[in-house]
């Protein structure tokens, strides 16, 4: 809501409870006013006393927050194999990735890419090095299939992270998804980084401490 919005609805908020100075009072058309100053019905609320109530616009996180994000409870059984070994955190959480890709790291070790889905961009991925591992996931909500792509992507996160780190794992995806935040926080016995923002998550594992 701009200010001049809003010093508006309180001009006609004063005026709608006092009138003007003239023995009859003016009537307002409240609600004409509003859509003249730009507002849509469902922005203000007028009360018994004709005072006018702007409220305030719902941002991002409000609206994510409706949806009933997955949390794992963990019934189905994900063996914890540690995090030396990229291939058996994948086979232990039981996924086959789309994509692979060879790189290396800051380090000059090598690293692999493993991207879960090829058919979107919000797809869980995590890369793997001696030095590290990245695990990311989404969580939009701005339309019904980039909720179920991200929903995947959190189910996937919680598997990869259990095989790395169990239960621990599992909390520190749920802690992150419901905006925590990570920094150097011990998970499997290595210090963490991680947190939520604008619908993109990442946890960073330093294996080198």
């Amino acid at each position: 809501m701009s200010d001049l919005k809003k010093g508006f609805l309180i001009g006609l908020s004063v005026l709608a409870l006092i009138g003007c100075s003239e023995p009859e009072p003016q009537v307002i058309d409240v609600d004409e006013a509003a859509a003249n100053a730009g507002l849509a019905s469902d922005e203000y609320e007028t009360h018994e006393n004709g005072a006018i109530e702007v409220k305030a616009p719902e941002d991002n996180s409000t609206a994510e927050n409706k949806v009933l994000w997955y949390q794992d409870d963990l019934s189905e059984p994900v063996e914890t194999v540690g995090m030396l070994d990229g291939k058996a955190i994948l086979a232990s959480a039981g996924l086959e990735p789309a994509e692979v890709e060879d790189s290396v790291d800051t380090e000059g070790e090598p690293k692999k890419l493993y991207i879960m889905d090829d058919e979107t961009p919000i797809s869980a991925w995590f890369s793997h090095s001696p030095n590290n591992i990245s695990l990311n996931w989404y969580m939009y909500s701005d339309e019904p299939k980039t909720t179920e792509y991200s929903q995947q992507s959190l189910k996937d996160a919680y598997k990869l992270a259990r095989a790395m780190a169990g239960r621990e794992g599992a909390d520190a995806v749920m802690y992150l998804s419901n905006g925590g935040k990570y920094r150097s926080k011990p998970v499997g016995g290595h210090p963490a980084t991680g947190q939520c923002n604008n619908g993109i998550c990442f946890i960073h594992i330093d294996l080198k401490s």
